[in-house]
């Protein structure tokens, strides 16, 4: 497993009064490229975990946030003349008093609830107990305590009132790099940095950012009530269908077993509710399976 930095994105990396959804005014702060240089030298992976509700509020998209991540990756690469110096990015547009309805509830990746963290942490095989979380605000405090980090405050030596008070305290970034490196065990020599990460997409396919930013998961809540609609109108279907034939049919009995494995696939589905991309794999499957069920009814009453 390795060790991570969770970065705050606002007042952390970068200048931010408001919302931001313009790339062309991003502007990293003091010693933010040197500090990430070295933390990567370091061993560390380097994600940035970040609240953005101004897309919940109609102030500008995911698209424009994503835009906003790629120029910050492409400040700091720059900077320090590297390449894909951050690993990651990963934010929540969600909001619980969001102007926009798609967007207004309260999802667990929105600080200072953990999920984001976490989320990173099985993607990337991220061992928590010895990863760090820098930030601004007590939410991020909150959120890396609630992971299992040890966290850096950045402010005052006197931090705001919280009921997770951080493991340290420090005035800015470079102090707080500092800091996580006093309490770094040496790397054995010759472990140069990390390789870069791979993109998922595959080189040359698709926008670049799409090893950087990782995107909410679908949120689909109607997936299982669908479903149970749709096996109940086929529960019924098979019924009415058993009162008009008596005769043993083919289709019926791999219709039937159809309706088994939709279920089975189901349960299974809803096993994997912490991973959006297996829990829709079992979904789908189950979607499918039903198709498939469905087809062969059909067949067997035009039989």
């Amino acid at each position: 497993m390795e060790c991570a930095v969770f970065l705050d994105r606002d007042n952390t990396l970068i200048a931010n009064d408001g919302d931001l959804g313009d790339p062309d005014r991003v502007q990293l702060l003091r010693g933010v490229p040197d500090g990430l240089h070295a933390l990567r030298q370091a061993g560390y992976r380097l994600i940035v975990v970040t609240n953005q509700g101004g897309v919940a509020r109609g102030r500008f998209t995911e698209d424009d946030v994503d835009a906003v991540h790629q120029r910050i990756a492409a400040l700091v690469d720059q900077a320090t003349g590297q390449s894909d110096l951050i690993n990651r990015f990963y934010y929540c547009p969600y909001h619980p008093k969001a102007t926009l309805e798609d967007y207004r509830r309260d999802h667990p990746w929105r600080k200072p609830s953990p999920g984001m963290l976490l989320q990173a942490a099985r993607d990337m095989n991220i061992d928590l107990g010895q990863s760090w979380m820098v930030g601004d605000q007590p939410r991020d405090m909150t959120a890396g305590r609630s992971a299992g980090c040890r966290t850096v405050y950045l402010g005052p030596a006197t931090p705001p009132a919280s009921e997770t008070p951080p493991t340290v305290t420090a005035p800015d970034f470079p102090a707080a790099v500092q800091h996580i490196l006093r309490v770094t065990p040496p790397r054995p020599a010759g472990s140069g940095s990390p390789p870069p990460e791979a993109d998922p997409a595959g080189p040359g396919r698709g926008n670049p950012m799409t090893r950087h930013a990782t995107r909410m998961p679908v949120d689909d809540t109607d997936a299982l009530p669908r479903l149970a609609r749709n096996v109940a109108e086929l529960t019924d279907l098979v019924r009415h269908d058993r009162a008009r034939r008596a005769e043993f049919s083919g289709y019926r009995l791999a219709a039937g077993m159809g309706q088994l494995l939709v279920l089975l696939l189901a349960a299974l589905g809803l096993t994997q509710l912490g991973s959006s991309e297996l829990f829709f794999q079992w979904m789908t499957g189950a979607v499918l399976v039903q198709l498939a069920t469905i087809a062969l009814l059909l067949l067997d009453q035009r039989g």
